[in-house]
């Protein structure tokens, strides 16, 4: 009865204090649901236990080692160096963050975390010029792409999750291909640091965001550019598609947020409410909400269709580097310079 109350809406649903070392810069949502062939071939090695074993391992090495249920995950990145990889495990306003593996690998700190669509990889990026590739089930390292001299900022992961791109202090963006990570092509920008990166949901555009507030627009198939917005005075510290591909929801230094049409390339609205610098941004993936994270030690949620904040979470006591939506829409998972993570119940 409890999750059908009205007054049940925003809650905090878990705070984990010191969940690394250090501040923590990072976070994604992994969501893993084990495909048909794997659910039945889990539920016949029941009905037979032991008979066939054989046939299993040969079927574990083929799905390697593939969980047999659906895995929920919160990956955070530090400056302590280190990737943590959580399980989540909650229904409505319940929730457990339990601590699964750490990544060890970076030797500086870790400035962006992404995890694949099939919620089987997890990418990291480190000042210390490297991207590395997990397996998030194991905990294993998959590849260490090195991104050269200049350090590689935010990673992501395409839609279909075969590549990953980065954006550096050349304001160049980098593609690496997922499997090998072997380098498939660079996109020139022309301008300064490319500090933040972004795909669309429909795999057609690659957005970025840069240090004197540029926005530049590649369609992905031509590599051409596309758009280059002059949206802010600032920082462009996080860069984000609406879900349907169409919109594109940009946050600077400059305390705003934007968004702009992608056909046209017109500014649709400017949104304020925070207090400092605005240091990410999240659609929900129903497109019903979005959600921003500040220097202003808050995170907020703001109703899409009207525009406007409909919530303030001030549970974070520092910077609050990072907040993300989780894939059904109903969870904001955030980190921040105080060290803790934060999972919240934002209602769809």
């Amino acid at each position: 009865a409890l999750k059908h109350h009205n007054n049940i809406m925003f809650s905090l649903l878990t705070k984990r204090e010191n969940a690394h070392s250090e501040g923590i810069w990072a976070c994604a949502w992994g969501h893993f649901v084990p495909d048909e062939k794997n659910k039945e071939a889990a539920n016949v090695d029941k009905e037979n236990e032991g008979e066939d074993k054989e046939n299993q391992e040969r079927r574990d090495d083929n799905d390697q080692n593939l969980p047999e249920t659906e895995q929920r995950y919160i990956v955070t990145g530090g400056l302590d160096d280190l990737v943590r990889v959580w399980r989540w495990s909650g229904d409505g306003v319940e929730g457990e963050l339990t601590p699964l593996h750490t990544l060890e690998g970076h030797s500086l700190g870790v400035i962006s975390v992404d995890v694949n669509a099939a919620g089987t990889i997890a990418a990291s990026s480190s000042l210390d010029s490297t991207i590395r590739l997990w397996d998030l089930h194991t905990g294993e390292q998959l590849h260490m792409i090195d991104c050269g001299p200049v350090e590689a900022w935010s990673v992501v992961f395409s839609p279909e999750g075969s590549l990953i791109a980065s954006g550096n202090h050349a304001g160049k963006i980098n593609v690496y291909s997922v499997d090998g990570g072997r380098h498939v092509t660079t996109l020139d920008t022309r301008g300064r640091f490319t500090y933040s990166i972004a795909y669309s949901r429909d795999g057609k555009y690659i957005a970025s965001g840069a240090i004197d507030g540029f926005i530049n627009v590649f369609d992905v198939e031509s590599g051409k550019l596309v758009h280059t917005l002059e949206g802010h005075a600032m920082t462009i510290r996080s860069i984000t598609f609406s879900p349907d591909s169409q919109l594109l929801l940009t946050a600077a230094d400059d305390g705003h947020m934007k968004m702009y049409d992608i056909k046209s390339s017109n500014l649709a609205c400017t949104l304020s409410g925070h207090g400092s610098w605005v240091l990410s941004v999240d659609f929900a993936p129903d497109q019903q909400h979005f959600t921003s994270s500040s220097s202003d030690h808050t995170v907020k949620v703001w109703d899409f269709a009207q525009r406007n904040c409909v919530h303030t979470f001030k549970d974070h006591h520092d910077q609050v580097w990072c907040a993300k939506y989780s894939q059904d829409s109903s969870k904001i998972v955030s980190v921040s310079e105080d060290k803790s993570v934060i999972v919240f119940n934002s209602p769809v």
